[in-house]
């Protein structure tokens, strides 16, 4: 399993090189002037407030649901606006995922004839949101926020830290930890198999929609990053391949027996990603 998971993983990121050394533990969580800037235009307390506020998931919406996936969308999307508005680093991942829910997920998710199962394919839009969302609650309000998670709201707090650089720790804890998790947490089977595959393949052929918001916020600091992440068709290949890891890593988390060595293995990847994506 370790091969066929990282051979996966390196073929999707295209331009992994050199993979040394060992990723440091992310920092404590920060103090309260950490967490109203990240090199950019400073939060007010209002704003703080706010994001706090619109990433807390304690108690979801019950429902059907598709409503619950558009209020959550809703909530990453006044979240990114804020942070956009700011300049703030800890955007640079929030405006891809937010760009790619609106514009791609939401009328995909809206023409549920698409689906073998509306609702799982819902539960899986709204999981993916909401891990994002839950550690970007933690970062701003001093609580948990998972290691993968702390080392892109660390990096986006450094401001000697290229953007491309921050920009790729984020994708790489959304797409090498939080999908397989996603995955496993909605309860996935191989008969789900379709429906995932139909919202994953319309993430991967709407990439491009990432590039305009990004570099209006950022302009073209993201470099190379913005490059990769929406790609030609050869990093679409590896995007698709990518995918279907995920999906059979997530049901691995899923088995007693394997979810140990599952888990070892997702962290290995992150590891050897983490220490790649220095180079943008």
């Amino acid at each position: 399993m370790r091969s066929t998971l990282v051979r996966g993983i390196l073929i999707s990121s295209m331009t992994v090189v050199a993979l040394l050394g060992q990723v440091q533990p992310a920092s404590a969580a920060p103090g309260d002037a950490a967490v109203a800037a990240a090199c950019g235009e400073p939060l007010d307390a209002a704003e703080v407030s706010e994001i706090a506020t619109l990433s807390d998931l304690e108690t979801p919406p019950s429902g059907p649901s598709l409503p619950r996936l558009e209020a959550t969308a809703d909530r990453l999307n006044k979240i990114t606006r804020i942070l956009a508005r700011k300049k703030d680093r800890r955007a640079t991942f929030a405006i891809g995922l937010d760009a790619l829910e609106q514009d791609a997920i939401l009328p995909l998710q809206r023409k549920e004839s698409e689906f073998d199962d509306p609702d799982y394919a819902h539960r899986l839009s709204i999981e993916v949101m909401s891990y994002f969302l839950t550690n970007l609650h933690g970062e701003f309000t001093g609580g948990p926020v998972e290691p993968h998670w702390g080392r892109h709201f660390e990096l986006a707090r450094n401001c000697d830290i290229s953007l491309g650089h921050v920009t790729m720790a984020g994708y790489n804890a959304h797409f090498t930890v939080d999908m397989p998790n996603v995955v496993a947490a909605i309860g996935s089977q191989p008969a789900n198999a379709r429906d995932y595959f139909t919202v994953l393949d319309t993430i991967s052929a709407n990439r491009n929609v990432i590039v305009d918001p990004t570099e209006a916020v950022f302009g073209d600091a993201v470099g190379r990053a913005l490059v990769l992440l929406a790609g030609d068709r050869v990093a679409r290949i590896g995007f698709n391949g990518f995918n279907a890891i995920n999906f059979a890593t997530g049901l691995a988390l899923q088995s007693n027996v394997l979810r140990g060595a599952t888990e070892a293995e997702i962290n290995l990847a992150w590891r050897a990603i983490d220490t790649a994506v220095k180079v943008f």
